[in-house]
C-alpha cells in the first residue's frame, strides 16, 4: 500500500480480517494450490534456524564486509501484476499442478488477480481501497510475497 497512516505514535498499516470475507475461501484454497511452489529456490530458507545454521560455515575475511538486507513492509509493497507473472510461469512448469486441483493456470491466475486487487478496508469509519501490494491478513499474501520475492 503506498499510503501510509499517520498519527502521533507513527505509520501503520492495516491488516484485513480475511476469516469472515468472501474472499477468504478463495484465498485461502489459492494458497493451498500456491504453497508447493514456495522454497523451489537455493535462495530459499525454511526458518531463522536453518539460515543461522548455513550461515556457521560461512568465514569472512578482513577485508569482505557482511551485509544484511530487512524486507520492509513485504506484502504491502509487493507489484501484483510483477508477482502474478511470476506465479504463471510457475504454475506452467509445475507437473503436479493437476494433482492438486482441476482449475487450469488462467483461471488460477484470474481469481488471484481478483483476491489480490479487491481489499477493501475501514478505516476510522472511512473505507479504502487498496491500491499496490497484497492484504497483511490474506491467506495467500504470503504465498505471493514469497513467489515474488523468491
Amino acid at each position: 500500500m503506498k499510503v501510509n497512516f499517520w498519527s502521533t505514535n507513527g505509520p501503520y498499516r492495516p491488516i484485513v480480517d480475511y476469516t469472515g470475507s468472501i474472499a477468504y475461501n478463495v484465498s485461502r484454497s489459492l494458497a493451498d494450490i500456491l504453497a508447493p511452489l514456495v522454497g523451489q529456490t537455493i535462495h530459499h530458507d525454511n526458518n531463522s534456524g536453518q539460515l543461522a545454521e548455513e550461515l556457521t560455515s560461512y568465514v569472512i575475511d578482513d577485508n569482505d564486509m557482511f551485509n544484511s538486507h530487512d524486507v520492509v513492509s513485504s506484502f504491502t509493497n509487493t507489484p501484483i501484476d510483477e508477482a502474478l507473472n511470476i506465479i504463471k510461469c510457475k504454475l506452467e512448469e509445475d507437473k503436479a499442478l493437476k494433482n492438486r486441483t482441476l482449475l487450469i493456470v488462467d483461471d488460477i491466475i484470474e481469481l488471484l488477480k481478483f483476491v489480490l486487487t479487491t481489499t477493501y478496508f475501514v478505516f476510522r469509519g472511512t473505507m479504502y481501497r487498496q491500491k499496490f501490494g497484497s492484504a497483511m491478513g490474506s491467506p495467500v499474501s504470503p504465498i505471493v510475497s514469497n513467489l515474488w520475492s523468491g
